[in-house]
C-alpha cells in the first residue's frame, strides 16, 4: 500500500482530499495528514512517504519552502501542488523544483484523481528505471554519495536511522574507525569551475588509490568542498600525504578527530567542517587538524567597545588612530588564542557596529564602497586572513573619507537654510524628505541627520508644525471652511489636518477659531 501525505492548514480541506481519495481509490493509499511544512517535514523523515498534496499558502512553513526543503532528500514523494492562489509566480517555483502536478482550489475530484494516475505512472517508472540502473556501478556511486551527503551534513537522524540506512551500502567498515578529511581549493573555486575541482580530487585519488591499504570514500558537499571518510585512525595522515605531493593546485585540507561507530559520522564531518575554518588562519595551503584546535578558549569577550570608538573615530581625521585601534581588535596573535567563534564575532560586529551603522547614517553612495563592503560582509569569502584584514581596513579609509567630505559639505549650513527656504515657499505643496534631499544634493540619511541637528526638529515635525502655524493664521484673519484651510497649508484630508493639529495645539481647528473670535469680540 503506498503513503500519500495530504498538507493544508485548512483541516476541512485536508479531510475533504482525504475523503475524495478514499472514495476513488479504496485500499490503494494510506493517507497521513499535516497541518503545515514543518510537521510535513516529521511524517516525510520519519515515514516512507511516495507522494504528497500540499497548499502553499500556511504557517510556520510554506508549500514552496517544504518542497525546497526536500530537495536533496533522497526520500523525496512525488509531489501534487493544491493551492487556490492562481498565479503563475507559484506555478514557476514549483516547476523549477520539478513539481509536475498544480492544482487550483476548490478541487474537482475528476481532475484530483487524473493527477493521482498521473503522478502512480510516473512512480511505476521511476521505480522501474531504479531497478534497471541497480545493476549499474555508476548509479549505485551516485547513490551512496547522495546518501553519504545527506546523513553527514543532517542533524536530524537518530543513530539506528543512519547504521540501517548506510550499513547496507558497504560503509560498515566505518565501524573499524574513521576519519573525515576536507580538502577545497585555495584559490577562487568559481574561476577556476568546480567541475575541474572535483575531477582533480578525483584524479589524485585514483593516482594516489593503489598506494593505500584501507578503504576510502568520498562525496562533495553543498559548499562544493570534497569530502573523504578513511578507514582506521592512521591511514588517513598517508592519504593527506599523497594529496600533498601528488596535487598539481593548492588546497587546504582539515581532519575532523577520530570516531568508531558509523552513526557518528554526522559528527565527524562537523570537526573537520570546524577545522576548515581555521585554514584562514594559516599564511599558505596546508592542513588542520581537529585535535590541534579543539581545545582552544571558548570563554571571551568580543571588543565591543573599541569597535563602537572605530564607528565613532570615522570622519574626524584620526586616520592613524583609526588603523591602529582596528590592528588591535583583528590582532592574530589575540585571535589565534581563541576558538574561531571569536573571530566571527569580531566580524560580526564590525558590519553591525561599523559598516552597517554607518551607511544607515550616510547612506551607500560609492559603487567601490558598496562591492568592497559586500566582500567583507562575509569572513569566509577570504582564502587567508591578512587578505580580510587589508580589505577591511581598506572599507574603512574609503568610508573616512567619504564622511569626511559629507562633513565638510555641511560647515555653513547653506544647504540647510536652502532647504528651510523651500519648506517656507512650499510648505502647501506635496513635499518631502526625498525631494528636498535631492533638491541640495544630500544623500537622504545625511540630509536627515543634518536637518535634525540645524532645526532641533526631524523633518515630518518641522513640516507640520509650519503647516499649522499658517493654519493658525488662516483661522484667525479669514472665513475659510475648515477643510479649505486644510488643504490651504498642504493637507490632503481635513481629519488628519484635525488630528494634527489637536496633537499640537491641544485644541479642534474650529475650538481654536471661537476661542480667538470670543477673544476678539471682547476687546
Amino acid at each position: 500500500m503506498r503513503r500519500l501525505l495530504i498538507v493544508d492548514d485548512e483541516k476541512n480541506i485536508r479531510l475533504g482530499l482525504k475523503a475524495m481519495i478514499q472514495r476513488e481509490y479504496r485500499d490503494v493509499y494510506e493517507i497521513y495528514l499535516a497541518s503545515d511544512g514543518l510537521e510535513a517535514l516529521e511524517w516525510i523523515r520519519t515515514t516512507d512517504i511516495d507522494m504528497m498534496l500540499t497548499d502553499i499558502s500556511m504557517p510556520e512553513m510554506d508549500g514552496i519552502q517544504l518542497i525546497k526543503q526536500l530537495q536533496d532528500d533522497p526520500r523525496k514523494p512525488v509531489i501534487v501542488i493544491v493551492s487556490g492562489y492562481d498565479d503563475f509566480s507559484y506555478a514557476k517555483a514549483a516547476i523549477h523544483y520539478n513539481v509536475k502536478e498544480y492544482l487550483l482550489k476548490p478541487v474537482v475530484r475528476e481532475e484530483l484523481s487524473m493527477a493521482i494516475k498521473r503522478l502512480e505512472d510516473d512512480l511505476l517508472r521511476r521505480e522501474g528505471v531504479t531497478e534497471a540502473l541497480s545493476a549499474s556501478l555508476q548509479q549505485r556511486e551516485a547513490y551512496l554519495e547522495s546518501q553519504l551527503l545527506f546523513y553527514s551534513t543532517e542533524p536530524a537522524f537518530d543513530a539506528e536511522e543512519v547504521r540501517g540506512k548506510l550499513s547496507p551500502l558497504g560503509l560498515d567498515w566505518l565501524d573499524n574507525g574513521f576519519r573525515v578529511v576536507i580538502v577545497k581549493y585555495a584559490g577562487d573555486i568559481k574561476a577556476m569551475g568546480a567541475h575541474v575541482f572535483q575531477a582533480q580530487v578525483d584524479g589524485l585519488l585514483g593516482k594516489t588509490k593503489p598506494d593505500f591499504d584501507f578503504r576510502f570514500a568520498r562525496f562533495f558537499d553543498r559548499n562544493g568542498r570534497a569530502v573523504i571518510l578513511t578507514e582506521g585512525i592512521h591511514p588517513c595522515e598517508s592519504l593527506i600525504l599523497s594529496i600533498s605531493l601528488t596535487a598539481e593546485f593548492d588546497y587546504m585540507l582539515a581532519m575532523s578527530g577520530p570516531h568508531s561507530k558509523i552513526e557518528s559520522i554526522q559528527a565527524a564531518y562537523e570537526e573537520a567542517s570546524h577545522s576548515m575554518k581555521y585554514s584562514l588562519l594559516r599564511s599558505t595551503p596546508g592542513m588542520v587538524l581537529f585535535e590541534d584546535i579543539q581545545h582552544k578558549e571558548r570563554q571571551f569577550e568580543v571588543p565591543v567597545d573599541k569597535i563602537k570608538m572605530i564607528a565613532n573615530m570615522l570622519g574626524a581625521g584620526r586616520e592613524k588612530e583609526l588603523s591602529k585601534l582596528l590592528h588591535e581588535v583583528l590582532d592574530i596573535d589575540v585571535i589565534d588564542v581563541y576558538d574561531i567563534v571569536y573571530l566571527e564575532g569580531v566580524s560580526r560586529q564590525l558590519n553591525e557596529l561599523v559598516f552597517d551603522h554607518v551607511f544607515h547614517l550616510y547612506g551607500k553612495e560609492s559603487v567601490e564602497i558598496l562591492k568592497r563592503y559586500k566582500a567583507v560582509g562575509d569572513l569566509y569569502n577570504f582564502v587567508y586572513f591578512q587578505d580580510y584584514v587589508r580589505e577591511v581596513e581598506g572599507l574603512l579609509m574609503l568610508v573616512n573619507d567619504y564622511i569626511k567630505t559629507l562633513k565638510s559639505a555641511k560647515i555653513d549650513h547653506k544647504e540647510m537654510k536652502e532647504a528651510l527656504q523651500y519648506i517656507h515657499d512650499n510648505y502647501y505643496k506635496n513635499i518631502n524628505m526625498t525631494i528636498i534631499s535631492n533638491m541640495v544634493s544630500f544623500n537622504y540619511y545625511y540630509f536627515s541627520q543634518a536637518f535634525r541637528e540645524y532645526t532641533g526638529e526631524n523633518f515630518v515635525n518641522y513640516l507640520k508644525k509650519y503647516r499649522i502655524g499658517k493654519a493658525k493664521q488662516l483661522l484667525e484673519t479669514t472665513n475659510d471652511k475648515i477643510y479649505e484651510i486644510a488643504a490651504q497649508v498642504g493637507f490632503e484630508n481635513t481629519k488628519n489636518f484635525n488630528r494634527v493639529f489637536k496633537e499640537i495645539e491641544g485644541v479642534s481647528p474650529l475650538e481654536y477659531r471661537n476661542q480667538k473670535k470670543i477673544l476678539m469680540d471682547g476687546k
